[in-house]
C-alpha cells in the first residue's frame, strides 16, 4: 500500500513538472504550428497534360531548401498542383517554374502563376470546434456518473470526472509544446482519443469502487 502511494506521488510530481515546463515553453515560444495552420504562401501550377505530385514536390524542395513544403493536387485529373510553403519569394517561384518547364518541356510563364498569401490560424480558432462538443459531453458524462456511482461519493465522482480529463489533456499538450511536435490536426485527433481513454479509465475506476463498496456492505 505504501509502495502504491509512493508511485502515485512520483507520477503526480512528474506530471506537475511536465505541465509547468509545458506552460513555460508554450508562453515563451508558443507551439510549433503545422504548416496547414501557419501563415503561408502558395502557388498553383497548371497544364493540360498533367503533373506528377511527387516530382513537383521534389523540385519544390530543391528550390525552397529547408522550408516546409506541401504539394497537392488541385484538380481531379492532376492538371493542377498547389505548392505551399512558409514563404515563396518571386525568385523561388520563378526557379520552380523554370525547373518544371525543363522537366516537362513546358512553357509556363511566371506571370501566369499567381502567388497567394494565407494568414495564420490562431490556436483558439483551431480549438474552438472542440470546445462546445467537449463541454456538452463532459456534462452528460458527469450526470451519468453521478446517477450510477453516487454511492461512492458525489464529491469524489465530480472531482475526478472533471480533473482527470483536464489533467490528461493539459499534460498531453504540454508534451507537445516541450517536444516541439507540430501542433495541428493529428495532434488534436490524438487529444480526442486520450479524452475518450480517460473517460473509459474513470468508468473502470468508479465501477471497481462501487463493487468494493457493495461487497463491504
Amino acid at each position: 500500500m505504501e509502495k502504491l502511494k509512493n508511485t502515485k506521488s512520483i507520477i503526480c510530481i512528474v506530471i506537475a513538472i511536465i505541465i509547468i515546463a509545458g506552460v513555460i515553453i508554450g508562453s515563451l515560444k508558443g507551439f510549433n504550428i503545422e504548416l496547414f495552420y501557419q501563415s503561408k504562401e502558395s502557388v498553383v501550377i497548371s497544364n493540360n497534360t498533367g503533373l506528377d505530385v511527387s516530382k513537383i514536390e521534389e523540385i519544390s524542395k530543391s528550390v525552397l531548401g529547408d522550408k516546409r513544403v506541401v504539394v497537392q493536387e488541385v484538380e481531379r485529373f492532376g492538371n493542377s498542383v498547389q505548392i505551399t510553403s512558409t514563404s515563396i519569394s518571386d525568385e523561388e517561384k520563378q526557379n520552380i517554374i523554370t525547373k518544371i518547364n525543363e522537366e516537362y518541356s513546358l512553357d509556363i510563364s511566371a506571370d501566369e502563376v499567381t502567388k497567394t498569401e494565407v494568414p495564420a490560424t490562431r490556436i483558439r480558432d483551431i480549438l474552438n470546434p472542440y470546445i462546445l462538443p467537449g463541454s456538452i459531453s463532459i456534462i452528460v458524462i458527469l450526470l451519468y456518473f453521478i446517477i450510477v456511482y453516487h454511492k461512492i461519493g458525489i464529491y469524489k465522482v465530480v472531482f475526478k470526472t472533471i480533473l482527470i480529463p483536464v489533467i490528461t489533456e493539459v499534460t498531453y499538450y504540454s508534451i507537445i509544446a516541450i517536444t516541439r511536435l507540430p501542433f495541428g490536426r493529428i495532434v488534436n485527433a490524438i487529444a480526442l482519443g486520450l479524452y475518450i481513454v480517460s473517460i473509459g479509465m474513470l468508468t473502470i475506476c468508479f465501477k471497481k469502487a462501487k463493487e468494493s463498496l457493495t461487497e463491504g456492505e
